[in-house]
């Protein structure tokens, strides 16, 4: 009967097996009786450095540096630089002009002296003493004024009554004169020695004729409306 191998504590702790019978203390496992034996390996030495197996594809290359970021850089839309107001300065909000006020005393004593001596310059107003009105033919519905003293009718622009409506008839020189004596406060009409006849109330003027107020001048086509202001009752000396 076979007796069975007796284990060493060595091979009970996992360790190596037992040599058989014969072999050669230090052979490897299973090597023939007789066989040299292998010698133990050498410990890693100090100074030596571990290795690893090379990848199958070489590693990226480094990616570039990413430049500074620029000082400048362009606005977007909603970044947009503003643009400036128009100029809406002394304009109301429909764009018409506004009227330029001061009140009296700050604009300082210059301001003052000047704004006296314009209204010195300013010429007086001489004041109204009466009109007279177009009634009929071209220009109806106007009203032209009267001062004391000569007022000559006519085309021209140096007439003090400038009756130039489209009436061809009218002379450019002065055609008739209405005067206003405010000494005796009564109104005159007297003619411009035109060929063309000055009519008061459909009478010809041949001499310097009264007036008297709602009387009817007519020179031409053109008839106007006398209408007093001034007279016995009211003269500009008693106001």
């Amino acid at each position: 009967m076979a007796k069975k191998p007796i284990l060493t504590d060595d091979e009970l702790d996992g360790g190596l097996p037992a040599t058989s019978p014969g072999a050669t203390p230090g052979a490897a496992p299973g090597a023939a009786p007789g066989a040299a034996p292998v010698p133990p390996p050498l410990p890693p030495s100090a100074g030596g450095s571990a290795t690893r197996p090379l990848d199958a594809t070489p590693p990226p290359p480094p990616a570039p540096p990413t430049p500074p970021a620029s000082v400048t850089r362009p606005l977007d839309a909603s970044e947009a630089a503003p643009t400036a107001a128009p100029e809406t300065s002394g304009r109301d909000a429909s764009g018409h002009a506004r009227p330029k006020t001061r009140i009296h005393g700050y604009g300082g004593p210059a301001r003052d002296e000047a704004d006296g001596a314009a209204a010195e310059a300013a010429p007086p107003v001489a004041p109204c003493v009466g009109w007279l009105v177009v009634t009929a033919g071209p220009g109806r519905g106007a009203s032209l004024p009267l001062v004391a003293g000569m007022n000559s009718l006519g085309r021209g622009d140096e007439n003090a009554l400038v009756l130039d409506f489209g009436d061809d008839t009218i002379s450019r020189d002065p055609h008739a004169f209405v005067i206003y004596d405010d000494e005796t406060r009564v109104f005159h009409l007297s003619h411009g020695g035109k060929t063309n006849l000055v009519r008061l109330n459909n009478s010809p003027v041949l001499t310097t004729e009264t007036l008297g107020s709602g009387d009817m001048i007519r020179i031409g086509a053109t008839t106007l409306r006398f209408v007093a202001l001034c007279g016995p009752d009211f003269d500009w000396a008693d106001a």
